[in-house]
């Protein structure tokens, strides 16, 4: 039996409370072990989900990030990716987005060879004379174990982790929580002791990008997706009678996702495609990304008269609000998107991990690539970062590039239906970005764990 172990598990943001509590996969670990759930205050913005029906029998710790540290990190990650190493134009264009050319000039200057060692010098030794002491003191009084972070490498907690855990003599082992994780540079304070990832793909990123060591990084599987292994809660014929769509049309799920392209338009052409015969027997059903907020007019999408586009169901409400209160957020259960994919036929989206829980579900994908949507500044941005590239160039994906492909391509799409050999060619092409396993999330958890706590025994 395994030994019971004492862990510290930090989540910082409603995304990772979906992702790694209402999915339930630390169940196990919280039934067999003793655990503290530590999450920012409720007052914190990053946390409007209460995690406390979630944790079971564990402690729920509400702990403040420090600022002042947070602060530095953060600038110093932004330094990081505008360094000059293979991915750093396209990380460049991506941090654009969120601060001025003067910022971007200082950055760009402070990661100049000898100026980058002094300044990384120099906010290390600062938050080495100001450490997180709330962190600090948490981790001194409960004598942890190890310490489990479920999140993003610029995440509030993580850095300050890495320099307390290290100055503890404690095992930190970081869970990416979103795909383009491990390819959006190093941490700021170092590197933890075991990095979790998705699967191959995203192992690989992590040793290329994150500088780990092979045997540091490990492959679990994606902890969101682990509710695709049961059964869907809704059959296709109950889907198809809640939808109106005939049951034997085809179901092409338009998926969209969150980098800001004009999906009204991109219904629009669909829509037309059907009306005018070049795609026969099928019907458009829209599911707009949960944070998307349905591209970049989603209010238009749900007041537009549609005569083959349907708004699923379980979405309906949130684009009703995206009408009344703007953009924002929502966190809909895995089920449902579950419930979603197993009905559809065939799945389009513009650039959405949507895709390869598509691909999880064994269905053909195409990866849409808007590129005549120039005001989609984010989409342009980004759709050629490593994380995404992988997928695009992968032969098993149709891969649209533009709006005239997005309708040619559509019957190559359909086809794809008939091929008899399909579903062992994408399970090989799921294989690449999310590892399948047998043993439950959180026994795979506790295996990572085990292996680190013996590697550190044995030095």
């Amino acid at each position: 039996m395994t030994k019971k172990y004492k862990i510290g598990l930090f989540i910082d943001h409603d995304i990772m409370i979906r992702h790694f509590l209402h999915s339930r996969v630390f169940e196990g670990i919280f039934k067999c072990h003793d655990v503290d759930v530590i999450v920012p205050p409720a007052s914190n913005k990053r946390i409007s989900l209460d995690p406390a029906p979630w944790v079971l029998n564990s402690r729920l710790v509400r702990l403040d990030a420090n600022p002042v540290t947070h602060r530095l990190w953060a600038r110093l990650m932004q330094v990081q990716a505008m360094r000059f190493n293979r991915s750093a134009p396209s990380m460049r264009k991506a941090w654009r987005l969120v601060q001025s050319w003067k910022s971007e000039l200082l950055h760009t200057v402070l990661g100049f060879p000898g100026i980058f060692y002094f300044f990384q010098l120099y906010v290390r030794n600062f938050v080495k004379n100001n450490p997180n002491v709330e962190l600090g003191d948490l981790i001194n009084r409960q004598g942890y174990d190890v310490v489990l972070n479920a999140g993003i490498p610029n995440g509030i907690f993580v850095n300050d982790l890495i320099v307390e855990c290290r100055k503890n003599e404690i095992p930190l082992l970081y869970i990416m929580n979103s795909w383009d994780n491990p390819s959006a540079g190093p941490f700021a304070a170092g590197r933890p002791d075991a990095f979790l990832a998705w699967g191959p793909q995203t192992a690989q990123h992590a040793r290329e990008y994150q500088g780990f060591p092979q045997e540091d990084v490990y492959t679990i599987g994606a902890a969101q997706f682990e509710v695709y292994k049961t059964e869907p809660t809704v059959t296709r014929q109950e889907f198809c009678r809640t939808h109106v769509i005939p049951e034997h049309e085809k179901i092409i799920l338009y998926a969209g996702g969150s980098l800001g392209t004009n999906e009204f338009e991109h219904l629009q052409l669909l829509e037309d495609a059907i009306e005018r015969g070049k795609v026969e027997n099928a019907v458009i059903v829209y599911r707009p990304h949960p944070w998307g907020g349905g591209g970049n007019a989603g209010d238009k999408i749900i007041s537009h008269h549609w005569k083959h586009v349907r708004i699923e169901s379980t979405m309906r409400d949130y684009l009703l609000s995206i009408k009344t209160r703007g953009y924002h957020l929502t966190f809909p259960s895995y089920i449902d998107t579950h419930n979603v994919l197993n009905a559809a036929d065939v799945v389009i989206s513009p650039l959405s991990t949507i895709l390869i829980e598509a691909a999880l579900h064994q269905k053909p994908i195409m990866c849409f690539l808007p590129l005549e949507d120039v005001s989609a500044r984010h989409f342009q941005t980004v759709h050629n970062l490593p994380h995404f590239l992988d997928l695009q160039q992968d032969p098993n994906v149709v891969l649209a590039k533009g709006r005239n492909e997005l309708i040619s391509k559509l019957p190559h799409l359909l086809g794809r239906l008939e091929q008899r050999d399909f579903s062992e060619k994408i399970s090989k092409t799921c294989e690449f970005f999310v590892s399948t396993h047998n043993k439950l999330y959180s026994d795979r958890v506790i295996e990572v764990v085990e292996k680190v706590l013996q590697k550190k025994k044995e030095i």
